[in-house]
């Protein structure tokens, strides 16, 4: 079995979670390749059910902000205050009508698994660029629909806060493949 060092694309072993910015913007140019990185990744029926929001204002951000939920990393705060320091916050959403439009209600599902496909697409480009950032699942959906106006047909799947780290963070453990992977059937072992 190959080292991580042998793989074709490094940013899948460094990219890692982090939660500490430096205040320095992202240029234009990088934002843009993130945003087509994102889209180009695969989907149901080519539906391309994703659409992205990008919050640079620092009201909106603290707005965002206020619309999270406490967990581990908001310090005993109630919010996920540190979000508000990336230089962007991007609200990754799903247009489930694209989807649906093809699939019937089925394509509502799919569609969040295409857009998840692309947030990977964008954080592993932001680690390939030497940006970082995170995936925060811990919001207030409804309230930060109506924050934005995100119609009803549409879903958040997470926010991105992306940005200069200045967090030294190593990658976590991961399961070993042969806990994982099965051969040919559930529970035959791909790996000895």
């Amino acid at each position: 079995m190959k080292s991580e060092l042998d793989y074709p694309i490094p940013a899948i072993f460094e990219r890692v979670s982090k939660r500490k910015f430096t205040q320095q913007p992202i240029a234009p140019e990088m934002l843009e390749q993130l945003l087509l990185a994102a889209t180009r990744a695969p989907s149901s029926g080519n539906m391309q059910p994703w659409e992205f929001i990008v919050i640079d204002e620092p009201d909106k951000k603290q707005e965002i902000v206020r619309s999270t939920y406490s967990g581990y990393f908001s310090k005993g705060k109630n919010y996920q205050y540190w979000i508000a320091d990336a230089a962007v916050v991007i609200v990754a959403c799903t247009n489930v009508k694209r989807t649906a439009a093809r699939y019937g209600p089925a394509g509502a599902e799919w569609a969040m698994i295409d857009t998840a496909a692309a947030v990977q697409n964008l954080l592993l480009t932001a680690t390939a660029l030497g940006l970082s950032g995170c995936w925060v699942g811990g919001i207030n959906e409804q309230a930060i629909k109506a924050s934005l106006r995100i119609p009803e047909y549409v879903r958040i799947i997470g926010l991105l806060p992306i940005g200069y780290s200045v967090e030294e963070a190593a990658p976590k453990s991961r399961l070993p493949l042969k806990w994982v992977t099965h051969h040919n059937s559930y529970n035959v072992p791909f790996y000895d």
